[in-house]
């Protein structure tokens, strides 16, 4: 059975740990992606719940739902990530 750890909702200190080009477009498509959900759950009155417990809870779902999302590699934001970091280097490259 496989863990996965669950990140703070706002982990910016893993863009800046990452390593790889890969890593950096992942780490945030994923929080781009639990900002989006997030955003979208407030949008439906029946969430909008001031319970603490509740939030709490939907909030660790979001943030879940949001890995799942971006480790399925659909969206499509990665590669575009990919593609202008690739560019950014090549650009770079050429003009030193």
């Amino acid at each position: 059975m496989e863990i996965n750890r669950i990140n703070s909702y706002f982990d910016l200190k893993s863009i800046q740990e990452a390593k790889t080009p890969e890593e950096v477009a992942k780490n945030f498509q994923t929080i781009f992606l639990s900002m989006l959900v997030k955003e979208m759950r407030k949008t439906i009155p029946q969430f909008s719940s001031n319970d603490f417990g509740s939030r709490m809870y939907l909030d660790m779902f979001d943030m879940q739902l949001a890995q799942v999302m971006a480790d399925s590699d659909q969206l499509g934001l990665k590669d575009y990530i990919l593609n202008a970091i690739k560019t950014y280097t090549q650009n770079q490259n050429n003009k030193g």
